[in-house]
């Protein structure tokens, strides 16, 4: 008879939507108590947050819009106001949002942020740019862009790396203290390091339970923590979140409690590119009845994977050693060698049976050499892997027979190898 899998829920993270409900709440009233507000894209946002300003970041909005439900409404806002559809569903639910608040628009008042004094384009991908542009041009918006260029050969880093450092010092510092109106605060940067190194820490120690065999969670329950880490910065609230959590995974260990019930995971995954924050549960649900738990990706990685690297004592060298810094790096992960280094160790250190491909209709970003790293890992490791298009947002580009076509294509060739 087949098993019926189902998931062993986490109590931890009933604790993340109070927490991200408050976080959003702050930033909505924040101009009705006379502060400022910055919006970030990319890497960026520690320095507004480092000023007193209540600040927002690109795809923690994003994830937060489609958790709620209302990323379809605002997006249809944008498309009406003349963004196309093809373009990155980030860039048109913020787009979308911003038409909504100038215009009057109705949409889901969660949904709406006051426009910003700064947009800070940290930008790791050509359509922040676009984005930051799109806001200075319709909206009169003031931006500083920041480029965050992505290393291709390794031997590129250290001079990427000094390329951020001035811009940083040179361009993005000067324009926070002018809009701030006071000095660049260097000691709440350091302070907001040293909680987000603690954090990070401790989050470090909650991936090892997804390398247990079976799981004690998965890549999902991971998804939903991420906000102490992405937009609460400076908060000590994402370690008590952290504390509890890993105290929780350390009993579920010793009680013998894995992610699937009854007894574990039939299939461990590796999970490439964006989370599909709007299809969460659409996406457990493809999963979870066939046994297969995703365990690890690259995107899930970005945030801060080496704490060790943070010096709060020297706080901007320390936030672009953490992109640039160490054996591997975040800005070299992204580039094809880089990917197959990094898919390559997470298949061997996570005990991985297939390869999802989150291959994004809007964002092309993700996407480089996933073809590529299937092929090379297949070929190394005997590991399959499929490529599932769709989108982070945008209902228009999920199709649900795609998915399963795929999935259950994955699962027979795994399937029959162990045969």
């Amino acid at each position: 008879m087949d098993i019926q899998y189902k998931v062993n829920r986490l109590a931890t993270t009933n604790d993340i939507r109070p927490m991200v409900d408050k976080h959003w709440a702050e930033l909505r009233t924040a101009k009705e108590r006379g502060e400022k507000v910055a919006w970030d894209s990319g890497p960026s946002f520690i320095f507004s947050y480092s000023m007193g300003m209540k600040s927002h970041f690109m795809a923690g909005y994003a994830s937060y819009c489609g958790g709620i439900g209302a990323a379809e409404e605002v997006m249809k806002v944008a498309e009406m106001t003349g963004d196309l559809p093809e373009t990155c569903s980030y860039h048109r639910l913020h787009m979308g949002m911003a038409e909504a608040v100038k215009k009057g628009i109705q949409v889901n008042e969660q949904a709406i942020l006051p426009l910003p004094d700064l947009m800070v384009a940290g930008r790791a991908c050509t359509e922040m740019s676009h984005y930051a542009e799109a806001l200075y041009r319709r909206m009169g918006i003031r931006m500083v862009p920041i480029d965050f260029p992505i290393t291709f050969e390794r031997e590129d880093i250290p001079r990427t790396k000094e390329y951020v450092h001035r811009q940083i010092k040179e361009i993005l510092i000067p324009t926070l203290e002018e809009v701030c109106g006071k000095p660049f605060d260097y000691d709440r940067m350091g302070e907001i390091l040293s909680i987000l190194k603690k954090t990070a820490t401790i989050r470090n120690q909650c991936w090892e339970f997804l390398k247990t065999k079976p799981a004690t969670w998965t890549l999902w329950d991971y998804a939903v923590s991420m906000a102490p880490v992405i937009y609460m910065m400076g908060s000590q609230d994402g370690i008590i979140y952290y504390e509890k959590l890993l105290k929780e995974l350390q009993d579920r260990k010793e009680k013998g409690i894995p992610a699937l019930a009854p007894q574990g995971e039939k299939y461990r995954i590796y999970w490439d590119g964006w989370i599909p924050w709007a299809f969460l549960g659409k996406f457990m649900r493809k999963f979870t009845p066939n046994g297969a738990v995703c365990l690890c990706g690259r995107y899930p990685w970005e945030m801060f994977p080496h704490p060790e690297l943070i010096d709060p004592e020297h706080p901007v060298e320390s936030f672009v050693e953490c992109y640039y810094g160490g054996e591997s790096p975040w800005t070299w992960n992204i580039s094809p060698k880089g990917a197959m280094e990094l898919a390559s160790g997470l298949v061997e250190e996570y005990s991985i049976d297939g390869m999802v491909m989150f291959s994004s209709k809007s964002c092309r970003y993700w996407n480089l050499s996933q073809p590529d790293v299937i092929d090379a890992l297949d070929k190394k490791y005997g590991v399959p892997g499929v490529v599932i298009e769709a989108d982070m947002i945008d209902p228009a580009m999920v199709s649900d027979s795609q998915i399963d076509t795929r999935l259950q294509a994955l699962f027979e060739i795994i399937d029959g190898r162990r045969r």
